[in-house]
Formats: C-alpha cells, structure tokens, sequence
C-alpha cells in the first residue's frame, strides 16, 4: 500500500526478502505424492476507506486445505496472510523497517470494519497443491520475525536490505518468476488485491477459475460479516501439470 509506484523499468529492483517460497520449483511441486481426498483453495480479500486513503487500506490472503472424511464433514485447515505494523499505524511516509506481525483472517476483517473500511473479497478458489505450499512456507518465513513491516518498501531500509515489505508483496513475494515490478506499489487496497489475483488467473494455478466454491465461504463462517463479494471477469488460464511445466520452463529465467 502506497501513493508511489515500484522502480521504473530498467532501474534495479528492491531486494525481496530471502522467501523460501520463491526456491520452491513446480517441477518438485508436482513430483510430490498427492492425495485425492484432498483439496486446496485460496481466498483473497481488501479493504478500503471511503475516499480511499492508503492508512485505511489492507490486502490479505487465505489458502485453505480440505480433507473429505468418509462418512464425516470434511476438514479444513486454514492459513492466511495479513501483514500489519505491531503499531496497527500505516505509516506511508515512514522509508524504515519497524516491527510487523501476521494477524488472522477474523482480526484483519473486524479491525477493518471498526474502523471504517469497507472490506471485498475473491474466490475462493480451486488451486493446486504447490500454489497452497508455497503460501504455507511464505506464512512461515513471515511468523519467524525474519522481518519486518514498511509501508511504502520500494524506498529506504526494506529496498536496500530486503528485511522489511508491505501487505500485500507479503503474498505477492512467495511468487518465484516475477519481482516486485509486476506488484507496483501504485496499487493498494482493491486494486492491489484484485493484482494479485488477475497474475494468478492469467497462470495456470486455478483449477475451474471461473467458479467460485460458495460451500467453502459458508463454511468458513464468513457469512456473518458485510463483505462484499466480487468476481474477475478477465482472462483466465486453466490449470494442468503440463500447462504449469510449460509455464515454468517459459519464465524460469526470470528468477533471480
């Protein structure tokens, strides 16, 4: 979240935190045995003020496994991504790391409500394994207190040292193809989301991206909170195991 917008093209990039995330490859992704009781889902959400002021902007993730129980209600296990100064103080203008934390799915949304912010959300989502295992090991590196929280973290500490990032480069930097050029900061709040999402839709990690696994939001018990619920009607690319090795070997000279 941020009023200014990443390096220009052909300037140097800020330096991403150290991410495990982003060294985990689709080709060992896939290689790993897979259950087929199990199912993987994301969730993406926002929230923003009215007029949408960058300290009253948010984004945040969920990746959700589901295990089917025979003759039982499925489990489901849920992680999520929300990355907040332990201050609750979105400084924009503040170019220095200070301490950050991952709150939970219903923290993020009833902060955002208390103090005004209209609160969106995407999915969820049908993805496969790999997509849900990189979010785990991005969630992990982020509970280690490796880092920190800066707002605005394509200028000072966090570019210089990749020790700092926002909200939504939490999520975005678990990607392992593409820097922080293609999550510019000129994006916060919805738009910043609603980023992320189209780079995911317009690779092939979706399974059925068009459909929307309603069962899943319900069970969840996001119902009982005013969210308002949005769909991307852009392009989307179907996922297999070919079209993602296809992907990989197409843009793994980008990884840095």
């Amino acid at each position: 979240m941020a009023l200014l917008s990443a390096a220009a093209p052909g300037c140097v990039s800020p330096r991403i935190p150290p991410t495990p995330a982003r060294e985990m490859s689709v080709h060992d992704l896939l290689a790993e045995p897979s259950d087929p009781n199990v199912r993987y889902y994301v969730l993406l959400f926002a929230s923003q003020s009215t007029p949408r002021l960058p300290r009253y902007c948010h984004s945040w993730a969920m990746a959700i496994k589901v295990t089917q129980v025979p003759n039982g209600e499925p489990l489901i296990e849920t992680h999520t991504i929300s990355w907040l100064p332990d201050s609750m103080n979105i400084r924009w203008w503040k170019l220095s790391v200070e301490p950050g934390s991952n709150f939970s799915n219903e923290f993020s949304i009833e902060h955002a409500l208390e103090t005004g912010q209209r609160v969106s959300a995407w999915g969820p989502y049908e993805t496969w394994s790999g997509i849900y295992k990189r979010f785990v090991a991005q969630k992990a590196f982020l509970d280690s207190d490796v880092i920190g929280y800066q707002c605005v973290d394509a200028f000072g500490e966090a570019a210089r040292n990749g020790n700092g990032c926002d909200c939504f480069h939490a999520i975005s930097d678990m990607d392992p193809y593409f820097d922080r050029r293609r999550y510019p900061l000129l994006f916060y709040g919805n738009r910043a989301t609603f980023n992320i999402l189209r780079q995911i839709e317009k690779r092939p990690t979706l399974i059925n991206p068009s459909v929307t696994h309603d069962w899943l939001y319900s069970a969840l018990g996001l119902e009982r909170y005013p969210i308002c619920r949005r769909r991307y009607a852009g392009k989307s690319v179907e996922f297999s195991p070919e079209a993602a090795l296809e992907y990989a070997s197409r843009h793994e000279p980008r990884r840095r």
